[in-house]
């Protein structure tokens, strides 16, 4: 009988296994889409194309759900596994890739890989995004300030005869 059980819970951790590669799979062409995505993004942003950057940003925004919602099924498989195997502490993807087969594990450990590659070229997509929204939101300031700025009525004199303008407010500050 407890033999029996046995290969029951290596078929289970099995299952598991595949669920657990299959989740991380996803979660890797997840990452390319949205990889994909933020360098549309980035070049809607240059072509000043705010259309597509609100779609695009749109996008994302589902990807970014679609994520979460993968990331919480890899961390309930990797619990699953956690208490099939007894396992006291924590379980990590690159503890299970030290335990299981060869096969299983150069799967895992080419998502992984593929994961980690992605994420350094979506971070730094994002910090070059982030810097054309800010150049963009200067120029913006720069743009709203020098059309903010209307000669006033009065002509005012100074000490030595000269004449100097002042100029009005526009009454709007766009700074975010």
């Amino acid at each position: 009988m407890h033999k029996a059980e046995n290969k029951t819970v290596d078929g289970n951790v099995e299952e598991l296994l595949d669920r657990l590669i299959s989740v991380i799979g996803s979660e890797a062409a997840l990452f390319e889409r949205f990889l994909d995505l933020m360098e549309r993004q980035q070049q809607a942003l240059i072509e000043g194309d705010a259309g597509d950057v609100k779609t695009v940003t749109a996008q994302l925004q589902q990807i970014a759900a679609q994520s979460q919602q993968l990331e919480s099924q890899r961390i309930d498989i990797v619990e699953q596994i956690r208490l099939v195997q007894g396992t006291e502490s924590d379980l990590t993807v690159s503890r299970i890739c030290d335990i299981v087969d060869s096969a299983r594990s150069n799967q895992l450990r080419a998502f992984r890989d593929t994961i980690l590659g992605l994420y350094g070229r979506i971070e730094e997509t994002r910090m070059r995004n982030g810097l054309l929204i800010e150049q963009s939101l200067e120029q913006i300031q720069h743009t709203m300030e020098t059309i903010g700025r209307t000669p006033a009525k009065n002509d005012m004199y100074r000490p030595q005869g000269g004449v100097s303008r002042e100029y009005g407010r526009l009454g709007l500050d766009r700074r975010v």
